[in-house]
């Protein structure tokens, strides 16, 4: 009896140490996968220090890369075409297009690698074709990659899906740590040109790895990634004949195209064509789904696209640094919601509060950048700590203020909510790049050569 006993202990003890197993390698597998979001753009933004001052569009390079990325969002529209075709309930269309996307995130930072400083005559003028044709389309991928990852992950079982939101924080924490370890190289300094003494020009010195290295890293995380996701679709049990999660109706946009909208009263009634049931949308509601079409016309849209403008002026390392801590911001808030769900719950004077903060927040990065050469304090010392705080604060209040209205509209409103979250986060980001690549074009914003004099006082 003792002897069958211990038998019983041993094989449950087997059987726990097993399922334990399976846990962890279910965990880092979801992880990895989740890295390969957004990782390539993420990781082209922390370049953009060591890229501008070898590339002929100078500053002028951020509004560019900023419309480029942004017109990547035809992607989720293809997607949703492609699910139209095949019929909205398969989901035939998920593995192929994801093995798709690895491919090009894969494949095209290693071309990059190769191509980036690389300069095309074109329209009367040299330009970075390489680097925005292939920044184009790792927008490309990162955008699709929303609207095919999370409908794979909802095959498994639901407790993972926080498990993959945790790996794409890391998707901007892993490029700002590798380009925490790049450095910036020493501070340029001027001295004269060997043609003619009397001019002074800038010599930059090397980081401690090239960006030929780092968009090598990038493909190599990618491609572990990749081998996360084949691991994952054959080797992680999947539920069978499932519902639909509300995840993946809102990130596929179903139904949008028979959605209307009707006023009445104080409420917005959603509903369509196709059923009886109706959602109201409270002023309040509607006043949240505006502050999230705000928030993304400044932080999405606007902020990518002046970042060279309102930092550079302070200094390579001020650049690059501070584009690295931003991209901190998301992962850290992330983490906070996770461990004090509590202080993320909606209140109206809390939102606007800090909706107001923000703006005020990002008026001063704007006024830095509108009036570069001459940003304010640019001479002193205090100058580059106070543009390094207004920005941390942008993102650290504004991804505050989405995560806690993304769970406020996915409580109040469902589905639909989610939806506008969605809809309007895309059309603010759209709009933001749009206003700066013209504000840009017009030249209303101008370079600060490190070896000119200027009288700012």
């Amino acid at each position: 009896m003792e002897d069958n006993k211990k038998q019983v202990v041993i094989i449950t003890e087997e059987k726990q140490s097993k399922s334990k197993s399976k846990k962890i390698f279910g965990y880092v597998l979801f992880i990895l996968f989740g890295i390969g979001t957004w990782l390539n753009l993420n990781g082209i933004w922390i370049e953009l220090p060591l890229l501008i001052p070898e590339l002929s569009e100078g500053w002028g390079l951020s509004p560019q890369l900023g419309m480029a990325s942004n017109i990547a969002n035809v992607g989720p529209l293809i997607i949703a075409l492609i699910r139209h075709l095949i019929g909205g309930e398969s989901s035939a269309y998920e593995v192929p297009s994801i093995c798709v996307i690895f491919l090009v995130g894969i494949t095209v930072p290693i071309i990059l690698s190769f191509t980036w400083f690389k300069q095309v005559f074109f329209l009367g003028t040299t330009r970075s074709l390489y680097l925005l044709v292939l920044g184009f389309f790792l927008a490309l991928v990162n955008c699709t990659s929303s609207v095919t990852y999370l409908p794979f992950v909802n095959r498994f079982h639901k407790k993972w899906l926080n498990i993959y939101f945790a790996g794409e924080s890391l998707s901007s924490l892993i490029p700002a740590i590798l380009g925490l370890l790049q450095g910036v190289g020493q501070e340029a300094k001027c001295i004269p040109s060997p043609t003619n003494h009397s001019i002074m020009i800038e010599q930059h010195f090397p980081a401690r790895f090239s960006v030929q290295v780092y968009l090598i890293c990038l493909s190599i995380i990618m491609c572990i990634s990749f081998i996360a996701f084949l691991l994952l679709w054959r080797t992680q049990p999947q539920e069978k004949n499932q519902k639909k999660s509300q995840a993946e109706q809102i990130i596929a946009g179903e139904n949008a195209q028979d959605s209307l909208l009707t006023v009445n009263n104080n409420d917005v009634i959603v509903k369509s064509p196709n059923d009886n049931n109706e959602e109201r949308f409270s002023m309040e509601t509607i006043i949240y789904l505006l502050i999230i079409l705000w928030t993304s016309i400044l932080l999405i849209g606007c902020i990518p696209s002046i970042n060279s403008y309102s930092l550079n002026p302070y200094g390579a390392s001020t650049f690059h640094y501070v584009l690295i801590l931003c991209q901190c911001c998301y992962p850290l808030v992330s983490l906070i919601s996770t461990l004090r769900p509590q202080l993320f719950q909606v209140s109206k004077i809390g939102i606007i509060l800090s909706t107001i903060s923000g703006t005020l927040a990002f008026s001063y990065i704007f006024i830095t950048a509108w009036r570069s050469p001459c940003s304010p304090f640019v001479d002193e010392a205090m100058g580059k700590y106070i543009v390094a705080v207004m920005w941390v604060l942008v993102y650290l209040i504004f991804y505050y203020e989405r995560i806690a209205l993304g769970n406020y509209f996915n409580e109040t409103s469902g589905h639909r909510g989610l939806f506008w979250y969605g809809l309007l986060t895309q059309a603010g980001a759209f709009t933001g790049a749009v206003i700066i690549f013209t504000l840009n074009s017009l030249g209303k914003f101008n370079e600060r050569a490190l070896c000119e004099k200027y009288s700012c006082s």
